[in-house]
């Protein structure tokens, strides 16, 4: 590996992006090698604790264009890794060519490979995005046109959590590979599991009673996981179980109704106390890559019910490690959420078997050992 390794990305939020890249140069730094983190716009953020162990964040801001001067004042063997930016046109047009192998881009989302959308869904002309844009964005074909040139010419070692993100990425990028290398977490040891009579106590829940957990970044307005109509989907649950209640997290507001509690963002200790409590985690993704709450949820024992969308099934197995309902039957996604709310003994059948599986498929410690062999 270099004797550097720069990884970029957009925003420090925190999302699933930055957190990959977070982990990845933590690993990075524990073996030696000097890991950074650049960011497009500097910001005060809660899980800065993550760059410890030789992970420097570099908090900037690096605008897009100013990311090719920032390498050239970097040591000439730096390896840059991209994850995600605001600006991808902008981006790529400043970083020198010859890069090589020492240029690794992962695709996160799919805006590197569309005029501007994150998932291109049903829309009616991907591959090929056409103007005007049903979403709206600008110039979407000539953007699009742009990027996948750009990419063709710098030609990066192209990575891709998911089987199914890599297969959008042969459809725009005939030109390159992608490598599929999956995400993962830092994998707590069974020690390391919250009891879960403890945090049901600690979070207010009455024996017995079931508990339905929405987590989203963005909460309920996170479009791609049908934030908005949460309230919805929970009213048509607790029509059926009336005793039931439920956790929504991940967004600004905090309020509760219905037996419906909205929290904002929780740290990953919070968030595990509320996965450990919880029956079911109830995942509406209309779209999605290769999502570490997913993984977080197997690693707490905690079943998911989701669509099979995007490389959501190659996470979640239907009818053993959780329930997937065909993309957009909202119908047969409630009835499995009530089948496993309904339903203790599956709900920990399920939650257990979760675990078993993503145990050696899904922690940071493989990801960054299949990282690392990119460079072998």
């Amino acid at each position: 590996m270099s004797a550097m390794v720069l990884h970029h990305a957009a925003l420090p939020h925190r999302g699933g992006a930055v957190r990959v890249a977070r982990l990845l140069a933590q690993a990075q730094g524990q073996a030696g090698v000097d890991a950074r983190v650049s960011f497009e716009v500097a910001e005060n953020d809660p899980e800065a604790s993550a760059t410890q162990a030789g992970a420097i964040a570099l908090l900037g801001p690096t605008p897009p264009q100013n990311l090719g001067p920032m390498l050239a004042a970097l040591p000439q063997d730096t390896l840059l890794h991209l994850h995600t930016s605001t600006d991808w046109p902008a981006l790529l047009c400043g970083l020198p060519q010859g890069l090589g192998r020492r240029l690794r881009l992962t695709l996160h989302d799919a805006t590197p490979l569309t005029g501007g959308c994150a998932y291109p869904l049903d829309c009616p002309h991907f591959p090929v995005c056409q103007d005007p844009c049903p979403r709206l964005f600008a110039n979407a074909r000539a953007r699009q046109a742009e990027v996948a040139l750009l990419l063709e010419t710098l030609a990066p070692v192209l990575v891709s959590p998911s089987r199914w993100l890599a297969g959008l990425a042969r459809q725009t990028l005939p030109g390159l590979r992608a490598r599929i290398i999956p995400n993962g977490i830092a994998w707590p040891q069974p020690d390391q599991l919250p009891a879960r009579a403890r945090a049901r106590t600690a979070l207010g829940i009455m024996p017995g009673q079931r508990v339905a957990l929405f987590a989203a970044h963005g909460g309920t307005r996170a479009a791609y996981k049908s934030g908005p109509g949460w309230a919805d989907c929970w009213r048509a649950l607790r029509a059926q179980l009336p005793h039931a209640v439920a956790f929504a997290v991940g967004g600004d507001e905090a309020s509760s109704q219905d037996g419906l509690t909205l929290w904002p963002y929780v740290d990953r200790a919070k968030l595990a106390l509320l996965m450990r409590a919880a029956d079911v985690l109830v995942y509406p993704a209309l779209a999605d890559n290769h999502p570490l709450v997913l993984m977080e949820a197997a690693a707490m024992e905690l079943p998911v019910v989701s669509y099979s969308v995007g490389g959501v099934p190659e996470i979640v197995i239907h009818g053993e490690t959780g329930l997937l309902a065909a993309a957009g039957d909202g119908q047969a996604f409630r009835q499995a959420a009530l089948k496993l709310l309904a339903d203790p003994v599956l709900c920990r059948r399920l939650g257990q078997a979760a675990r078993a599986h993503a145990a050696g498929r899904f922690s940071a410690a493989r990801m960054a050992a299949d990282y690392a062999a990119l460079s072998q």
